[in-house]
């Protein structure tokens, strides 16, 4: 088990506030360590923007469990944790701001020759396609309806990080993927210019930067206002998308 923790502090905080420890998993290109060993990535990048702002120092912690993390956010560890989804379930221990700072959008990837030939509007469109599937991942229901359902073209593995390269070497013609994790491995693999994304996303998700019950105090309501407030001007002011294009992430309002 691998925990990692390293101090991020901001410039020119306030000596009067507390440093916020903010918890998350190592998940490239949102929260990693960087050559240093220092924390880096999208996540990272938004939080120390707007907490620059707003002069409130915090650290970073680290883990490769999500388990880990989440035992963590309920008993007090963090004040923080980065980028969670809304679940009722998770209000026993999380307090959700007003505004998400990432929008998890799912898409059909594609060849970038086949761009202009493949559509999508609705699932029964790629029907003559072969798309690659990656078994137990979070599809819709629809789509893993079709996993085994021999009137469609489905090729799966067990490995996601697979389905890229498949498409590229044309042993598939369509893999559906979030925006962030693929374009990660874009990045890294350098399959800028080899492939595309279909423009309308199957599905769609706000995350947020939430707060932990357990070291919530009388100065969190203020601080999660004054969060709110920064980060939609952020968005507003186009700092938001700037970050975004930094990480070469597609930016889709959240």
């Amino acid at each position: 088990m691998m925990r990692l923790l390293l101090l991020l502090m901001l410039l020119s905080p306030w000596l009067s506030a507390k440093t916020l420890v903010v918890g998350g998993t190592l998940e490239a290109p949102l929260k990693y360590l960087n050559e240093k060993g220092e924390p880096a990535g999208l996540d990272v990048d938004i939080l120390a923007t707007l907490f620059a702002a707003l002069k409130q120092p915090f650290r970073v912690e680290l883990t490769d469990s999500g388990a880990r993390l989440t035992r963590n956010a309920e008993i007090g560890v963090y004040d923080m944790v980065f980028t969670h989804s809304y679940k009722p379930e998770r209000e026993s221990y999380l307090i959700y701001p007003q505004q998400s700072h990432l929008r998890h959008s799912w898409h059909f990837f594609v060849r970038k020759e086949d761009a202009g030939s493949i559509r999508y509007d609705r699932l029964s469109d790629l029907k003559p396609w072969r798309i690659g599937l990656t078994r137990d991942y979070a599809y819709t229901p629809e789509i893993n309806a079709i996993a085994d359902d021999p009137a469609w073209r489905v090729q799966m593995v067990t490995m996601n990080d697979l389905q890229l390269r498949k498409l590229v070497m044309k042993r598939i013609d369509v893999v559906p993927m979030p925006l962030v994790t693929a374009f990660a491995q874009i990045h890294a693999e350098g399959m800028e210019g080899k492939v595309d994304y279909l423009p309308h996303p199957f599905k769609s998700s706000p995350y947020f930067n939430a707060w932990c019950k357990a070291r919530a105090d009388d100065q969190t309501p203020a601080l999660m206002q004054a969060y709110d407030a920064e980060l939609l001007r952020m968005k507003r002011d186009g700092r938001l998308r700037a970050l975004y294009e930094k990480h070469g992430i597609p930016y889709v309002e959240p």
